[in-house]
């Protein structure tokens, strides 16, 4: 006989206990996985989030259907999710510029000029880029998932306790990481993952700030635990010192010093990370723990368990690194350095903000709407507004912001009726709850740590347990507050299809995102090799980079990155006919075909992601020098140095393009933002001041005081038509720049190497061996400076000096052939040498 439904559906304990282990599977994994960033890790975060709310809705049916708690928090919950669809819906134009007239401008604006426009503008969301939109909205319903399940299920005290442990335990394993790297570390993470920074002192966290937030969280989750721990403990209310010492020597209180040991060391590690907003807002969440438990703890003297912990913390800071802590902390003297363009930024965010107030640009876009509103010159913060609170506001309006504080004046009234409860021992986690999200609510001030799911999946934990705690104790009122809810069974059928219906999208979704990912990072590594041949690959390079490209784009077709790095990968791979030295490319019609067609992807691109410059930069490049589009070709170039001010290479184009228009000093000022957004253009806009603005005394100041660019500047100018005159009257200014910053106490090695090279040039061979000399004391493992000592050498006639010099280098570089060359020379008769010298 088959079994019916009902039959079918487990036990509500048996879904329990599956629900506490997908818990206890998910806060251990994501940190771990660093912080559950990338897109396999994402996969595995809606894998068990799938998982669990299938549980939980099986949990919920096995209970007869009833919810055991409805909270308000519900609504504004509910409410951020909405506004986030919302930003997803195509809407008619009329209707959206009712809603965001703004919006509709600039959309109409940015794609009035696409293929078949009227169609495409037919049906438009709110959101500027859903693809970003749809992976932080996917992101959302995760961490939504944890809180109302957590609120439901744990609702017993062993519940609790059992989940601050885990916690707890969690986060002591990414301390005692974060600990090893300290003592024992080479700069990456595991000791096999390279960080962008070439450092690697958070655990498994690539950034400091997102290490201290979650090591933050977990503090509070041990000393929620700690607390519960002392109230069972002294729950008759003897915390005598006899009696404390004696609970301290037995072997019940292994958790109260595994809890205390996790605290002492978690809060040296957020001082040794460096980050500061870490370091103040801890300290700011611990003042406030301590005045509420000074204020509410039930057990009075407990002031003690503080005074520990903050003892201990100081030590370990003393051990291992205190004064690299106090000098970190010291910057904070200059508040406008040390903020490191965060204050411009939010500025900048509350200019965005103005122009789409009520919902926002779209969940996630901040990254390709703000670089528009961007006037700083720190293009690494442009992904984030390093402001959780401006970002929010930014992205969803005044709507999602109501939202999220409502959510918070929800969570922090419960955290205040917990306190008052003081005959529950499980009640005394809400002043360690509390430190962890005061230190999240401060730390987000200046940082974007509640971006990465480990640290969000944990405050969703502790907001729901404060919530759960607030309805503790035995008291009628208490009970009466403890609303319940019950779904029937069609309800709870038709929940059930709708949860599975939005995994299996969101799961397919992720998984092809996961594909997508790994085959771009293989493109990466083959841009890379790339780039350093000046993208001069062969066809076998180019036909594996495009194939990558092409399933990474397949599988993600609305990433505009993806896209647009496609198109570029494809016509740089034309690009090699160019002519090496005139950068020239010869137009046949077989290349303009292909042109024509990169074009249309580009304008296909567009309708993703209208705001992204870089598009539109490259777009109006092809357009006026392939294409010969010259209106549209500047208009388009024009608006992509509008939306992307801060990209280095929307610049220097448009610094181009003003060049040819002939506004010499809009084209000076684009190159100089563009050389100080990515020092490597400086070779290139310093060609162009002088090709192109015949300039050569711009270029000079484009290089500032920074030898290397000085030396190049020297060398390229011999290789041009400027005139005589004019390239002696650089290179004597070189040489005094170069002489000014030798005659410095603090003059780096390569200054000397520099001025050396000058002189060399020159004929001057005393004074550059002296210098190369110099150069090579302070940094004696430069082989090319020992070289051209070996040289100048030589061509000065001491040959034995410049031998043993050419010996070293090859000492030094096995595989160096010119040193060994240049012996062969010295050991030839002098006639030939002479010969060779002078070739040379």
């Amino acid at each position: 006989m088959l079994l019916t439904l009902t039959e079918r559906i487990p036990d509500a304990a048996a879904c329990e206990r599956g629900i506490e282990r997908l818990i206890a599977c998910l806060v251990v994994f994501m940190p771990l996985a660093f912080g559950a960033v990338e897109a396999w890790s994402e996969m595995v975060l809606f894998l068990l989030t799938a998982a669990l709310s299938v549980c939980f809705l099986l949990w919920v049916k096995g209970r007869g259907g009833s919810l055991d708690v409805w909270t308000t928090a519900y609504l504004p919950l509910a409410l951020f999710i909405l506004v986030a669809a919302v930003q997803l819906m195509p809407l008619p134009l009329g209707w959206l510029a009712l809603i965001s007239s703004n919006t509709a401008a600039l959309k109409t604006e940015l794609l009035g000029d696409v293929p078949d426009a009227q169609s495409v503008l037919d049906a438009q969301p709110i959101s500027f880029y859903p693809y970003a939109t749809w992976h932080d909205l996917r992101l959302v319903c995760a961490v939504a998932v944890v809180f109302i399940v957590v609120l439901n299920v744990y609702t017993r005290h062993e519940q609790i306790v059992r989940l601050l442990g885990i916690l707890a335990a969690s986060g002591a394993a990414v301390v005692a990481i974060a600990v090893a790297q300290d003592l024992f570390g080479n700069g990456q993470i595991y000791w096999c993952v390279p960080t962008p920074h070439g450092a690697a002192r958070s655990g498994p966290f690539v950034n400091h700030s997102h290490y201290a937030q979650y090591v933050s969280l977990s503090i509070g989750a041990a000393l929620g635990l700690l607390f519960v721990k002392l109230h069972e403990a002294f729950a008759d209310g003897r915390t005598a010192p006899t009696a404390v010492v004696e609970y301290l020597g037995s072997p019940e209180s292994w958790v109260v010093w595994g809890t205390l040991a996790m605290v002492v060391v978690g809060a040296a590690t957020v001082l040794l990370c460096m980050s500061r907003g870490g370091m103040i807002s801890m300290m700011i969440a611990g003042a406030f723990m301590a005045l509420m438990v000074s204020l509410r703890f039930p057990l009075k003297g407990a002031g003690w368990i503080l005074v520990l912990i903050a003892l201990g913390a100081f030590l370990c800071v003393l051990y291992l690194g205190f004064d690299a802590v106090f000098d970190r902390l010291a910057t904070l003297g200059n508040l406008r350095q040390s903020a490191g363009g965060r204050g411009q930024i939010v500025k900048d965010v509350a200019v965005a903000w103005t122009k789409f107030p009520w919902l926002g640009t779209g969940l996630g876009t901040h990254e390709m709407v703000y670089p528009m509103f961007d006037r700083s010159a720190v293009p690494q913060l442009a992904t984030h507004a390093e402001n959780e609170y401006a970002q929010t506001a930014e992205e969803t309006g005044i709507l999602g912001l109501l939202a999220l504080v409502a959510f918070g004046v929800v969570v922090w009234r419960s955290y205040a009726r917990a306190t008052r409860i003081v005959d529950v021992p499980v009640c005394s986690a809400v002043y360690g709850l509390g430190f962890g999200l005061m230190a999240v609510l401060v730390h987000s001030l200046s940082d974007f740590g509640q971006h990465v799911p480990a640290n969000a999946v944990l405050s969703a934990v502790f907001c729901a347990l404060l919530i759960r705690l607030s309805h503790c104790g035995r008291g009628p009122a208490r009970r009466a507050a403890l609303r319940t809810m019950r779904l029937s069974g069609g309800a709870w059928a038709g929940a059930l299809a709708a949860v599975c219906l939005v995994w299996v999208c969101i799961l397919f979704d992720a998984n092809s995102r996961r594909v997508g990912e790994s085959h771009w990072r293989k493109v990466l590594v083959a841009e890379g090799d790339l780039r350093s041949k000046d993208w001069r690959g062969s066809d076998a390079e180019y036909v594996h980079l495009i194939r990558e490209a092409e399933k990474a784009a397949g599988h993600q077709p609305q990433n505009i990155q993806y896209r647009h790095w496609l198109s570029a990968y494809r016509w740089y791979s034309l690009e090699r006919a160019a002519d090496p030295n005139t950068r020239q490319v010869k137009i046949s019609p077989e290349m303009l075909s292909f042109a024509e067609r990169i074009v249309g992807e580009l304008n296909l691109a567009r309708t993703v992601c209208p705001t992204f410059g870089a598009t539109w930069s490259f777009l109006g490049q092809l357009e006026r020098s392939i294409l010969g589009q010259d209106e549209s070709g500047s208009r388009h170039i024009r608006v992509g140095r509008r939306l992307a001010p801060c990209d280095p290479i929307t610049c220097l184009v448009a610094g181009t393009l003003d060049a040819e228009e002939g506004d010499g000093e809009a084209a000076f000022s684009n190159w100089s933002r563009a050389v100080m957004l990515d020092e490597q253009l400086y070779e290139q806009a310093a060609s162009l001041c002088v090709t192109h603005l015949g300039r050569p005394d711009l270029a000079l100041d484009l290089a500032g005081e920074k030898p290397s660019r000085v030396i190049w500047l020297a060398s390229y100018l011999e290789t041009t038509s400027v005139a005589s005159e004019i390239r002696a009257t650089i290179v004597r200014r070189i040489q005094e720049l170069l002489e000014a910053k030798c005659e410095e106490p603090e003059a780096s090695a390569d200054v000397f190497a520099c001025l050396a090279s000058v002189y060399e040039r020159q004929g001057d061979h005393d004074k550059s061996i002296r210098l190369y000399r110099r150069a090579l004391m302070l940094d004696h493992s430069r082989v090319d400076w020992r070289f051209c000592l070996a040289s100048v050498l030589a061509a000065c006639g001491q040959t034995a000096e410049a031998m043993e010099e050419a010996k070293t280098c090859l000492r030094l570089r096995p595989q160096y052939t010119a040193p060994n060359k240049l012996i062969k020379v010295l050991s030839t008769p002098v006639a030939p040498l002479e010969e060779e010298l002078q070739s040379r």
